[in-house]
């Protein structure tokens, strides 16, 4: 009976010792694998935002070669292109699930139909027919909706479909691993004289999966951190895609009304007039272009840079800006600047600031009277603030009051209106710690004021 008893004790010893083996090994694979998983998975996450960050780079190099028709643009966007087919031939070759495919197919369909439709179409019109062509195609098939919706969409697509399979397959890993624990205590219970033994297998055991566990967390702070810094640049592209086409939109409209206006002319007088403006808005133009270029690429070094400003000469600028317009319209636009005149701030924010204000106040004006503007600073609260009233046409606050400053909200039905100027000076302030607020009432005034920070 002992030996046999030595035996048997001796042969469940084997099978324990030998299926605790056995899960060990597969339990650390399977952590292997789920490890893998993470990497892949942080590796397919970040090549999404990367298609994200580079079609929205993609649609900048258009517009910008609509505007410039410089052909380095033209490179550029090749060069992006060529990311961003890089990045799809990744993912072809790494998404295995089904799923995941047909959501990749949808984006690569998506990419590839626009591509042509779009970039190549207005490129040929640049270069075939020039600005105005170009320009007009840009703005009836804007890209701006695919950018905001689709594309984020359908990587979010994917990158929910992979969480899922992340998830399952982290599941499974903790689920082999509570079968190998289940069998250690199980194993501890019958076999007493073992117990230090198994403990100490138990304990070794437990420190890997915690190590394991650890690791993964340490995966998912990484990505996370990742996603947020992709987030954020991705944030910072839109709002500069926003600034560039609304804020260079108004300019570019008051130089072809002065060159309009420059033909009609008889005069010799008057044709030097109009050309000294034409002069003007054009060195102003060129000068808002620097600056936007230079706000990019400090903004892609993520900060905002700042000087002292004289709210006259801002101003001064604004007005030649908009030269045409103030003199189509016969608006009269005057400023107070005696209680702040000095501030220092953002000069492409500033600039912004006021010239969205000015449009919108020329733009809404009443049509029985003469356009009255006037720009004023104050001091609350410790904060410099800019005040803009005029005798527009007025807003009905109780019925658009909530959705004034949404994006691509329009509420007089104005055919240059886009519904973006608004939004993008909110935006503006709030990254800068300020604020807008209105009075306004309908059919007579209107007063907006801003906190700067």
């Amino acid at each position: 009976m002992p030996l046999r008893r030595a035996i048997a004790f001796f042969s469940l010893f084997f099978i324990l010792v030998t299926a605790v083996g056995i899960l060990t090994i597969g339990n650390v694979k399977n952590m292997k694998a789920t490890q893998d998983a993470i990497s892949s998975t942080n590796r397919i996450i970040y090549e999404l935002e990367q298609i994200n960050s580079d079609y929205k780079d993609l649609s900048i190099s258009v517009r910008s070669y609509v505007i410039t028709g410089d052909s380095m643009e033209l490179r550029h966007r090749e060069s992006t292109k060529s990311r961003i087919d890089s990045s799809i031939d990744f993912l072809e070759n790494t998404l295995v699930d089904s799923l995941s495919s047909a959501y990749l197919d949808a984006l690569t369909r998506a990419l590839s139909t626009r591509n042509e439709t779009f970039g190549e179409v207005i490129i040929k019109l640049r270069k075939e027919k020039g600005f105005q062509d170009a320009q007009a195609f840009y703005s009836e098939n804007d890209d701006q909706e695919l950018i905001v919706r689709d594309i984020p969409n359908l990587t979010q697509n994917i990158k929910d479909r992979l969480a899922v399979l992340l998830d399952e397959r982290i599941k499974l890993s903790e689920t082999n691993a509570q079968k190998t624990v289940y069998i250690i205590v199980l194993g501890t219970l019958i076999y007493l004289g073992l117990v230090f033994f198994v403990i100490f297998i138990f304990i070794q055991d437990r420190k890997k999966i915690r190590l394991h566990l650890n690791e993964i967390e340490q995966k998912k702070a990484e990505l996370q951190a990742l996603t947020n810094q992709l987030q954020s640049h991705n944030a910072r592209l839109l709002n500069f895609s926003h600034l560039t086409s609304h804020n260079l939109r108004s300019p570019v409209n008051n130089l072809n009304s002065l060159l309009q206006l420059y033909q009609e002319a008889e005069e010799p007088s008057e044709k030097d007039m109009f050309f000294g403006h034409i002069e003007r808005v054009t060195r102003h133009l060129t000068e808002t272009l620097n600056e936007l270029m230079e706000a990019l690429k400090i903004q892609e070094e993520n900060a905002i840079e700042r000087e002292w400003l004289n709210f006259e000469e801002i101003f001064q600028k604004t007005i030649e800006t908009f030269s045409a317009d103030i003199l189509m319209s016969g608006a009269l636009v005057t400023r107070d600047f005696t209680e702040v005149k000095k501030v220092e701030y953002n000069r492409s924010y500033l600039e912004s600031i006021m010239l969205n204000l000015l449009s919108n106040a020329i733009k809404y004006k009443a049509s029985d009277r003469v356009p009255r503007i006037h720009f004023e600073t104050f001091i609350s609260g410790g904060s410099i603030g800019l005040k803009v009233r005029d005798n527009g046409q007025g807003i009905d606050l109780e019925k658009y009051g909530e959705k004034l400053f949404g994006l691509n909200n329009t509420f007089h039905g104005h055919a240059e209106g886009r519904g973006v100027g608004l939004y993008l000076v909110k935006t503006q302030l709030a990254s800068q710690g300020g604020s807008i607020s209105v009075k306004s009432k309908v059919g007579a005034w209107t007063e907006f004021r801003v906190l700067l920070f």
